[in-house]
Formats: structure tokens, sequence, C-alpha cells
């Protein structure tokens, strides 16, 4: 065999070995995103399971702070009562505490919502976006929430309708909403968190579902409220 000939050979075979290494590692890549999902899913879980305990201590620790507010409103309206305890309980919040238990029935969602949205907030569950209110706060409170990771809990909030439920349960009462509108908008449209000064509910998402170029939101308002029982 010729060197010429020989030279050829060696550089088929670089190419075919650079070949073989890229495919590899795109395969390797592809199994790694497979089980990373579900990974999180189970992680997220456990977590979850955490936050409810922490969200129950949480409670049980703001009914005797409630009281000590609850005590200069006597004979106020349910609304007022509300909003001072919901805003006593914000000036409490630190990031990724517990704060509410989120329910929607049609597409069985029950999670823990944490203070907070910053990715390991999220990693939690839902989180609370910090500059809106809470409920009972005459004010838009926007809930942002992972779609795919760490058990997807906005994964069917496309399946959404007008008059579907959505209902918060806080340690200082429950919130029942309406859902109002659904609609795509770009990441950086923050109207979305506009409100009218009434109790309202804004949910996040990423949209589509494998892609963070736009965000999936559905509103909602305020159709009930009540303090949390034992609360008068």
């Amino acid at each position: 065999m010729s060197e010429q000939s020989s030279e050829k050979t060696s550089k088929k075979r670089k190419r075919f070995s650079k070949r073989r290494i890229i495919g590899l590692t795109l395969i390797l890549a592809g199994v790694a995103v497979l089980l990373y999902i579900p990974v999180t899913w189970v992680v997220g879980y456990f977590v979850q399971r955490d936050l409810r305990g922490q969200y129950e201590q949480e409670s049980a620790a703001s009914l005797a702070l409630d009281h000590s507010v609850l005590d200069k409103l006597q004979g106020a309206a349910d609304r007022d009562k509300l909003r001072q305890l919901a805003i006593a309980f914000k000036s409490r919040l630190s990031e990724k505490q517990t704060i509410a238990k989120l329910e929607i029935p049609k597409i069985g969602l029950n999670v823990i919502v944490v203070e907070g949205s910053s990715d390991s907030a999220l990693h939690k569950g839902p989180g609370h976006l910090e500059s809106t209110p809470l409920p009972g706060m005459n004010g838009n409170f926007a809930v942002a929430g992972d779609r795919v990771l760490y058990g997807g809990p906005f994964l069917r909030l496309n399946d959404l309708a007008k008059g579907d439920e959505i209902i918060v349960h806080t340690p200082y009462g429950n919130f029942n909403y309406s859902v109002t509108d659904q609609h795509i908008t770009q990441p950086e449209d923050t109207s979305v968190l506009n409100s009218d000064g009434q109790d309202e509910i804004t949910l996040i998402t990423c949209d589509p579902i494998w892609d963070t170029t736009h965000r999936l939101i559905i509103h909602g308002k305020l159709t009930s409220s009540s303090l949390r029982q034992g609360e008068t």
C-alpha cells in the first residue's frame, strides 16, 4: 500500500471515529434527558410530601398570630379581616416558605405553593411572585409553575376553560376563583400581573411544553372567600 493511500485510510478512520463519538454523545444526551425528567418527578413527589407537613405547621403557628390581628378587628366584615390577615402573613414570609394549597379539580391538581419564583423555589412546587399580593389583599395573586419537571404541576393548565374552578387555601382563609381567560403571551409581558383592584388569580407556565419561548396565562376572578375554620 502506498504512503498516499495509507494516509487517506487514516483520515477516513479518524472521520469515522469522530462521527461515532458525536453519535454516541447525542444518544447518551438523549438518554440522560429521558432519565432526568422522571427523576425530577420522583424528587418533586417527596418534596411536596414534606411541604404538606411544613404547611400544616405554618398554619398552626399562624393561628395565634392571627388572633392578635383579629382582636383589633372586632365587628369588622370578614373581607376586611381577610385583608388584614393577608397583609400580616405576607410581612412574615421568607423565600420558599409554604404559603398555600392550590387545587384545580378539573385537572386533578392539589399542590403546595411556596413563596418565590426562583428556580430553586419552583423545584419545590408552584411559586408565588413576591411582587404580587396574596389572596384577600384586593389584587392579583400570581403563581408560576413548571410544566414538565418536578412533577409538572402546571402540565395540564391548557385544559382549563372559562368557568373552571380554582381553589386556594391559605393559613388565614379559603378562596374560590373562576377562570375568566386563557391566552399565550411573551415572557416579558408583565401586563398579566396588572390588577383592577379586585381579588383575582393569575397562573403562569411555559408554552409550548418543551420550550420557554412563550407563556401560557390563566386568569381567574374571586367568587367566594371565607376565614379559615377556627377564626372569627
